[in-house]
């Protein structure tokens, strides 16, 4: 890339080639001199006495130099490490899985890895949206409001139901994923159940909250607007890549990344030291939910009650710019 001058870098989850200025060209080949020691067209081989410390802090400012997202970034540079597996840890490796696993555990993982990033995290709020949007475009909203039935049982009804609908597809995808594999493990003592248990531990949190607050928004303002909310926050959360498992189990990581990658034995170690931080993540989203439902049943009875328009509010609002503008024309 420096003979080319030209980088390849994910600044915002796309790629990016960067081509340097002259001075910072320059920059970077000073970095790569002083790192191997010699003229950067010369080797590539890192110098004896160059501490893995400064190794990574003369890496990172090549990655800052590039706007950041390139490989060279300090988080990043375990990619380029390979540790000799010994027999004795591969087999305890895959005893480990076999045991803890039981094989199809792993498969669990990979597949709620893809699942919760690419569909649950940001599907299941067109669903929300569009059935709340439906009831006011076809004036059902004045006829619910009348009805004796609870705003509770109303509101709750809906949001299981479309749980309901996102997760059957869910469900059924991840036996399909999961049984392609069960063939290649004759007289395994493989976990049967680990479809169904990855599905509701993992995945289901990420349906409730994103649809929670497809459901919230669309009640409190009657606009799509949860659309743009979840979209922003989809794509701020798959921006923050998988670089290392501790990112992937953050706190507030809407979809827990664990990617297991081609001869990675599942990373099942991985998924045991911090399988207390992901439940502590799941709960949590979990527990907002449920808040964010109980919120969205206070907003329904008030506008039951015609204390809350917040559409028509706007609809008014904008009516009364629109006369203004058309008395000053006149």
């Amino acid at each position: 890339e420096f003979s080319e001058n030209n980088y390849r870098t994910y600044p915002i989850g796309f790629i990016k080639y960067v081509k340097p200025d002259e001075k910072e060209s320059a920059r970077i080949g000073e970095i790569i001199a002083k790192i191997t020691g010699t003229d950067p067209g010369k080797s590539l081989t890192v110098r004896a006495d160059l501490s893995y410390e400064e190794f990574k802090q003369l890496m990172q400012e090549i990655d800052d130099i590039l706007g950041g997202g390139s490989s060279y970034a300090a988080e990043s540079l375990i990619q380029y490490g390979v540790v000799p597996l010994s027999y004795e840890e591969a087999v305890r490796r895959y005893e480990f899985v076999k045991d803890y696993d039981r094989i199809t555990g792993g498969y669990a993982r990979l597949f709620s890895d893809y699942a919760g990033t690419l569909a649950l995290s940001i599907l299941p709020v067109f669903l929300a949206v569009i059935l709340c949007m439906k009831d006011r475009q076809a004036g059902m909203s004045e006829l619910l409001y009348t009805r004796k039935v609870s705003g509770l049982r109303m509101i709750w009804t809906r949001f299981l139901a479309l749980i309901t609908a996102e997760m059957l597809p869910i469900l059924l995808l991840s036996y399909v994923s999961n049984m392609s594999v069960w063939g290649e493990y004759p007289g395994a003592a493989l976990d049967y159940l680990a479809p169904l248990k990855y599905d509701l531990g993992w995945l289901m949190p990420t349906a409730m909250i994103v649809t929670a607050v497809g459901m919230f928004l669309t009640e409190l303002t009657d606009t799509p607007i949860a659309v743009a909310v979840c979209g922003l926050w989809w794509l701020i959360d798959v921006n923050q890549g998988i670089t290392s498992v501790g990112k992937g189990y953050a706190l507030l990581r809407l979809a827990p990344r664990h990617n297991s990658g081609a001869g990675s034995y599942f990373r099942t170690e991985d998924f045991c030291d911090n399988l207390g931080r992901l439940t502590a993540n799941r709960l949590f989203f979990t527990a907002v939910s449920v808040a964010l439902v109980l919120l969205t049943v206070l907003v329904y009875e008030a506008k039951r009650k015609g204390k809350l328009h917040g559409y028509d509010k706007v609809k008014r609002a904008v009516a009364r710019m629109g006369n203004r503008k058309k008395q000053s024309e006149t």
